[in-house]
């Protein structure tokens, strides 16, 4: 009996751990594009902006969905990540044409692909899966975006 009991509370405790690494895994975002641009040039990364707002409702749902999908934080290491909100970062929003809407802008959720050279390389716009933005990401990575016009 004391064998199954100290099974069990050692299951459990392994369960409760993997949950909690899980549940801590997500991507390192930075909040300064010229911050990012230096990373990017010291790491040889290239950089993914998301312009987004705490009211924007596919934001939201890309938080959940999609920047907490496992393979999509995985690869998000390969960048320089930027999240940008577009309330509180107005001129930031402004300078790359990633504002919302109602601001004038092209809408949010958006997401900018910059070289380490500040140049824009891809920007979507729009709620992504996360296999959708994976697939974007690669062609990014892999220099494959010449087919994908720069908005």
């Amino acid at each position: 009996m004391k064998k199954l009991s100290l099974l069990s509370i050692l299951a459990t405790g392994i369960l409760l751990l993997n949950c909690a690494s899980k549940k801590q895994e997500k991507i390192n975002w930075e909040h300064n594009v010229e911050v990012a641009v230096e990373q990017a040039q010291e790491n040889n990364k290239p950089i993914m902006v998301d312009f987004m707002a705490e009211w924007c409702p596919p934001c939201q749902k890309m938080d959940k969905t999609t920047f907490s999908n496992h393979q999509l934080i995985e690869k998000s290491k390969k960048f320089i990540t930027v999240r940008i909100d577009v309330d509180q970062q107005r001129e930031t929003a402004v300078e790359y044409n990633g504002n919302a809407s109602k601001y004038g802008g092209v809408g949010i959720p958006n997401i900018l692909f910059l070289n380490s050279n500040n140049e824009k390389i891809r920007h979507i716009i729009g709620y992504q899966s996360a296999q959708q933005l994976t697939a974007v990401m690669d062609s990014v990575l892999t220099g494959k975006y010449d087919n994908y016009p720069v908005k």
